[in-house]
Protein backbone atom coordinates (compact mmCIF):
# COMPACT_ATOMS: atom_id res chain seq x y z
CA UNK A 1 0.00 0.00 0.00
CA UNK A 2 1.43 3.44 -0.81
CA UNK A 3 2.37 5.04 1.94
CA UNK A 4 0.24 8.58 1.18
CA UNK A 5 -3.00 6.66 0.77
CA UNK A 6 -2.33 4.79 4.21
CA UNK A 7 -1.92 8.24 5.75
CA UNK A 8 -5.04 9.67 3.68
CA UNK A 9 -7.82 11.15 5.98
CA UNK A 10 -11.33 8.98 5.94
CA UNK A 11 -14.35 10.49 7.39
CA UNK A 12 -16.11 9.11 10.12
CA UNK A 13 -20.05 9.48 9.84
CA UNK A 14 -21.98 10.07 13.15
CA UNK A 15 -25.21 7.95 12.53
CA UNK A 16 -28.52 9.43 13.16
CA UNK A 17 -31.73 11.37 12.29
CA UNK A 18 -31.33 14.38 10.08
CA UNK A 19 -31.41 17.00 12.30
CA UNK A 20 -32.91 20.13 10.12
CA UNK A 21 -35.83 16.84 9.00
CA UNK A 22 -36.34 16.48 13.10
CA UNK A 23 -37.37 20.68 13.07
CA UNK A 24 -39.30 20.73 10.19
CA UNK A 25 -41.68 18.52 12.01
CA UNK A 26 -41.25 19.83 15.50
CA UNK A 27 -42.37 23.33 14.02
CA UNK A 28 -45.13 21.74 11.76
CA UNK A 29 -46.97 19.85 14.80
CA UNK A 30 -46.38 22.77 16.93
CA UNK A 31 -47.94 25.25 14.85
CA UNK A 32 -51.34 22.61 14.41
CA UNK A 33 -51.62 22.17 17.92
CA UNK A 34 -51.21 26.42 18.92
CA UNK A 35 -54.04 26.56 15.76
CA UNK A 36 -56.43 24.59 17.80
CA UNK A 37 -55.48 24.98 21.33
CA UNK A 38 -56.69 28.44 21.47
CA UNK A 39 -59.99 27.26 22.30
CA UNK A 40 -59.02 25.50 25.64
CA UNK A 41 -58.10 29.13 27.37
CA UNK A 42 -61.81 30.13 25.90
CA UNK A 43 -63.62 28.00 28.04
CA UNK A 44 -66.26 29.87 30.18
CA UNK A 45 -65.98 29.60 34.10
CA UNK A 46 -69.03 31.38 35.08
CA UNK A 47 -71.31 28.96 34.13
CA UNK A 48 -70.61 25.21 34.44
CA UNK A 49 -73.99 24.94 32.28
CA UNK A 50 -71.72 27.26 29.71
CA UNK A 51 -68.67 25.44 30.21
CA UNK A 52 -70.10 22.33 29.19
CA UNK A 53 -72.04 23.79 26.25
CA UNK A 54 -68.44 24.66 25.32
CA UNK A 55 -66.75 21.78 25.38
CA UNK A 56 -69.51 20.22 23.76
CA UNK A 57 -68.79 22.46 20.66
CA UNK A 58 -64.87 22.66 20.69
CA UNK A 59 -63.83 19.54 21.81
CA UNK A 60 -62.32 17.77 19.08
CA UNK A 61 -60.55 20.83 18.61
CA UNK A 62 -58.99 21.05 21.99
CA UNK A 63 -57.98 17.52 21.49
CA UNK A 64 -56.35 17.45 18.00
CA UNK A 65 -54.89 20.20 19.73
CA UNK A 66 -53.68 18.46 22.16
CA UNK A 67 -52.61 15.45 20.19
CA UNK A 68 -50.52 17.65 17.33
CA UNK A 69 -48.68 19.04 21.26
CA UNK A 70 -48.55 16.08 22.18
CA UNK A 71 -47.07 14.17 18.88
CA UNK A 72 -44.76 17.98 18.99
CA UNK A 73 -42.81 16.30 21.67
CA UNK A 74 -41.52 13.79 19.78
CA UNK A 75 -39.09 15.28 16.76
CA UNK A 76 -38.05 17.69 19.85
CA UNK A 77 -37.02 14.80 21.81
CA UNK A 78 -35.43 13.10 19.20
CA UNK A 79 -33.59 16.22 17.67
CA UNK A 80 -32.16 16.99 21.82
CA UNK A 81 -31.30 13.10 21.60
CA UNK A 82 -29.64 13.11 18.47
CA UNK A 83 -27.77 16.52 18.94
CA UNK A 84 -26.29 15.06 22.87
CA UNK A 85 -24.95 12.23 20.80
CA UNK A 86 -23.21 13.72 17.69
CA UNK A 87 -21.56 15.85 20.96
CA UNK A 88 -20.25 13.05 22.24
CA UNK A 89 -19.15 11.38 19.11
CA UNK A 90 -17.23 14.60 18.41
CA UNK A 91 -15.51 14.53 21.41
CA UNK A 92 -16.90 16.77 24.21
CA UNK A 93 -16.73 15.53 27.54
CA UNK A 94 -17.51 18.35 29.16
CA UNK A 95 -20.51 19.33 32.22
CA UNK A 96 -22.06 21.67 29.64
CA UNK A 97 -23.07 18.32 27.70
CA UNK A 98 -24.54 16.76 30.64
CA UNK A 99 -26.66 20.13 31.29
CA UNK A 100 -27.94 20.29 28.26
CA UNK A 101 -29.19 16.73 28.57
CA UNK A 102 -31.13 17.40 31.74
CA UNK A 103 -32.86 20.25 30.03
CA UNK A 104 -33.97 18.64 26.93
CA UNK A 105 -35.42 15.85 28.34
CA UNK A 106 -37.24 18.00 31.29
CA UNK A 107 -38.27 19.97 28.53
CA UNK A 108 -39.62 17.56 26.42
CA UNK A 109 -41.27 15.90 29.50
CA UNK A 110 -43.41 19.29 30.03
CA UNK A 111 -44.65 19.34 26.87
CA UNK A 112 -45.82 16.44 27.25
CA UNK A 113 -47.87 17.26 30.07
CA UNK A 114 -49.10 20.28 28.77
CA UNK A 115 -50.80 18.25 25.94
CA UNK A 116 -52.28 15.61 28.50
CA UNK A 117 -53.10 18.81 30.55
CA UNK A 118 -55.39 20.61 27.86
CA UNK A 119 -56.76 16.71 26.80
CA UNK A 120 -58.12 16.24 29.83
CA UNK A 121 -60.23 19.67 30.23
CA UNK A 122 -62.32 17.16 27.19
CA UNK A 123 -62.85 14.43 29.78
CA UNK A 124 -66.79 13.84 31.34
CA UNK A 125 -67.30 16.02 34.16
CA UNK A 126 -64.50 18.08 34.16
CA UNK A 127 -66.21 21.52 32.31
CA UNK A 128 -68.59 21.13 35.23
CA UNK A 129 -66.08 21.95 37.64
CA UNK A 130 -64.90 25.23 37.54
CA UNK A 131 -61.85 24.41 39.93
CA UNK A 132 -60.79 21.57 37.81
CA UNK A 133 -60.80 23.62 34.80
CA UNK A 134 -58.91 26.30 36.14
CA UNK A 135 -56.47 23.90 37.48
CA UNK A 136 -55.57 22.14 34.55
CA UNK A 137 -55.44 25.31 31.99
CA UNK A 138 -52.98 26.97 34.74
CA UNK A 139 -51.24 23.23 34.73
CA UNK A 140 -50.94 23.52 30.96
CA UNK A 141 -49.92 27.12 30.86
CA UNK A 142 -47.02 26.72 33.33
CA UNK A 143 -45.81 23.22 31.75
CA UNK A 144 -45.68 24.90 28.33
CA UNK A 145 -44.51 27.97 29.15
CA UNK A 146 -42.16 29.23 32.10
CA UNK A 147 -41.23 25.65 33.07
CA UNK A 148 -40.51 24.85 29.50
CA UNK A 149 -38.30 27.53 28.35
CA UNK A 150 -36.23 27.70 31.54
CA UNK A 151 -35.32 23.58 30.74
CA UNK A 152 -35.29 24.37 27.35
CA UNK A 153 -32.62 27.29 28.36
CA UNK A 154 -30.30 24.70 29.92
CA UNK A 155 -30.30 22.64 26.63
CA UNK A 156 -29.63 25.79 24.41
CA UNK A 157 -26.92 27.06 26.58
CA UNK A 158 -25.04 23.75 27.53
CA UNK A 159 -25.09 22.88 23.63
CA UNK A 160 -23.80 26.51 22.93
CA UNK A 161 -21.24 26.60 25.25
CA UNK A 162 -19.67 23.05 24.64
CA UNK A 163 -19.74 23.73 20.98
CA UNK A 164 -18.49 26.84 20.81
CA UNK A 165 -15.66 26.57 22.95
CA UNK A 166 -14.29 23.79 20.93
CA UNK A 167 -15.40 25.60 17.83
CA UNK A 168 -17.64 22.77 16.49
CA UNK A 169 -20.09 26.18 15.85
CA UNK A 170 -19.57 29.60 14.49
CA UNK A 171 -19.58 32.06 17.15
CA UNK A 172 -22.56 33.83 16.01
CA UNK A 173 -24.50 30.48 16.55
CA UNK A 174 -22.89 30.55 19.94
CA UNK A 175 -23.82 33.65 20.86
CA UNK A 176 -27.44 33.64 19.56
CA UNK A 177 -27.89 30.37 21.77
CA UNK A 178 -26.37 32.50 24.74
CA UNK A 179 -28.88 35.34 24.19
CA UNK A 180 -31.59 33.02 23.59
CA UNK A 181 -30.90 30.87 26.74
CA UNK A 182 -30.95 33.94 28.95
CA UNK A 183 -33.76 34.95 27.97
CA UNK A 184 -35.46 31.63 28.84
CA UNK A 185 -34.29 31.33 32.28
CA UNK A 186 -35.56 35.29 32.49
CA UNK A 187 -38.82 33.78 31.95
CA UNK A 188 -38.70 32.11 35.66
CA UNK A 189 -39.82 35.53 36.76
CA UNK A 190 -43.27 34.64 35.42
CA UNK A 191 -43.97 33.16 38.32
CA UNK A 192 -43.39 36.45 40.15
CA UNK A 193 -44.72 38.59 37.30
CA UNK A 194 -46.79 37.74 35.21
CA UNK A 195 -45.48 40.64 32.76
CA UNK A 196 -42.33 38.51 32.22
CA UNK A 197 -44.12 36.29 30.27
CA UNK A 198 -43.38 37.94 27.11
CA UNK A 199 -40.16 36.66 27.58
CA UNK A 200 -41.65 32.97 27.03
CA UNK A 201 -42.31 32.99 23.71
CA UNK A 202 -38.96 34.76 22.89
CA UNK A 203 -37.58 31.27 24.16
CA UNK A 204 -40.22 28.99 22.55
CA UNK A 205 -39.68 30.64 19.21
CA UNK A 206 -35.94 32.05 18.63
CA UNK A 207 -34.60 28.89 19.71
CA UNK A 208 -36.00 27.16 16.92
CA UNK A 209 -33.88 29.64 14.56
CA UNK A 210 -30.61 28.85 16.78
CA UNK A 211 -32.05 24.95 15.99
CA UNK A 212 -31.45 25.31 12.77
CA UNK A 213 -28.38 26.93 12.94
CA UNK A 214 -27.40 23.84 14.99
CA UNK A 215 -29.01 21.54 12.33
CA UNK A 216 -26.80 23.26 9.65
CA UNK A 217 -23.31 24.01 11.08
CA UNK A 218 -22.51 21.31 13.74
CA UNK A 219 -20.45 18.77 12.19
CA UNK A 220 -21.45 15.42 11.18
CA UNK A 221 -18.25 13.43 10.68
CA UNK A 222 -14.92 13.72 11.94
CA UNK A 223 -11.55 13.40 10.07
CA UNK A 224 -9.53 9.88 11.08
CA UNK A 225 -6.00 9.53 9.89
CA UNK A 226 -4.43 6.51 9.62
CA UNK A 227 -1.10 5.05 11.77
CA UNK A 228 2.32 5.47 9.99
CA UNK A 229 2.40 1.71 8.79
CA UNK A 230 -1.33 1.20 7.88
CA UNK A 231 -2.83 -1.06 10.70
CA UNK A 232 -4.96 -0.22 13.54
CA UNK A 233 -6.26 3.22 12.52
CA UNK A 234 -6.37 6.41 15.19
CA UNK A 235 -9.13 8.41 15.38
CA UNK A 236 -8.43 12.29 15.33
CA UNK A 237 -10.56 14.59 16.85
CA UNK A 238 -9.65 18.20 15.55
CA UNK A 239 -6.02 17.18 15.85
CA UNK A 240 -6.47 15.25 19.16
CA UNK A 241 -6.12 11.34 18.84
CA UNK A 242 -9.09 9.98 20.62
CA UNK A 243 -7.53 8.61 24.37
CA UNK A 244 -9.59 5.02 24.05
CA UNK A 245 -8.43 4.39 20.19
CA UNK A 246 -4.68 5.87 21.33
CA UNK A 247 -4.37 3.49 24.42
CA UNK A 248 -5.71 -0.04 22.54
CA UNK A 249 -2.92 1.49 19.47
CA UNK A 250 -0.18 1.06 22.58
CA UNK A 251 -1.62 -2.74 23.50
CA UNK A 252 -1.86 -3.53 20.21
CA UNK A 253 1.70 -2.58 19.40
CA UNK A 254 4.43 -2.45 22.64
CA UNK A 255 6.86 -2.35 20.82
CA UNK A 256 6.18 0.82 19.38
CA UNK A 257 6.14 2.56 22.89
CA UNK A 258 9.00 4.51 23.00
Amino acid sequence: MNQSNALSPRAERHTGPHLLVLIIFYVALLLAGGSKLSAAFNIPHDSAKKAVAFVAKYGWSIQLGSFFELLSAIPLGLFIATTISRLRFLGVNAAGESIAFLGGIGATVLLMLSALANWSLTRPGIAESTGAVQALRSISFASAGPAFVILLGFFVAGVSLTAGQRRLIPRSVMWLGIAVAVACELATLTVLNFTAGYLIPVGRFISIIWMIGIALKLPLSTPVAASENGANPARRIFGQTHPTIQSKTILDHPAQVP
